[in-house]
């Protein structure tokens, strides 16, 4: 079933970029979705475009429609989507890609791994300020590795004595559930 981002459901949940840092921005993305957002399994080829995002969509309206849709909504988060959207345009072309594919990895998984992964993601921007860069660092640097490779690292004693088992949690199901 293909995900059904309407100006309505855009309007509720009219997430963009956070754009600190490629898991944050996925992080906030996935966090405001609809759940039962899933597609077809099959991964595009590596030049394909991706569907738009809902920052695409909101970047396709005019400016004069786009601030009739903000003006719907409570001034706080008309801000808030007006600061993703300038993020999001500010980003470089290959940033914008990455995002557009990151969301797209996200609509493809079921709608009960997209509930995991939101349940993670709001554990994630609840951890001190002081362990999230260290959680996120360990995200990215294991998905870096083949993810043949990952299990063995994450199981090593070494690994496991840096994080509490809530960050262990974290760690294990985005890179289990969002590999790239």
């Amino acid at each position: 079933m293909p995900c059904n981002l309407t100006g309505a459901t855009l309007r509720r949940f009219g997430w963009a970029a956070l754009r600190a840092a490629p898991l944050a921005m996925l992080l906030a993305a996935v966090a405001a979705l609809p759940a039962p957002c899933q597609q077809a399994p099959d991964r595009p080829p590596a030049q394909a475009q991706y569907p738009p995002n809902p920052i695409d969509r909101w970047n396709r309206m005019s400016p004069e429609e786009r601030e009739r849709e903000l003006a719907k909504l409570p001034p706080a988060r008309a801000r808030q989507i007006r600061q993703r959207i300038w993020r999001f345009n500010h980003l470089s072309p290959e940033e914008r890609q990455a995002e557009r594919e990151r969301y797209w990895t996200f609509a493809q998984l079921p709608p009960d791994k997209q509930q995991i992964v939101r349940e993670r993601l709001r554990e994630f921007f609840q951890l001190p300020a002081t362990r999230r860069p260290v959680v996120h660092r360990e995200v990215e640097q294991l998905r870096r590795l083949p993810e043949a490779q990952r299990p063995a690292r994450m199981n090593a004693d070494q690994f496991r004595g840096q994080f509490s088992p809530q960050e262990l949690q974290i760690i294990w199901d985005l890179t289990t559930y969002l590999p790239h």
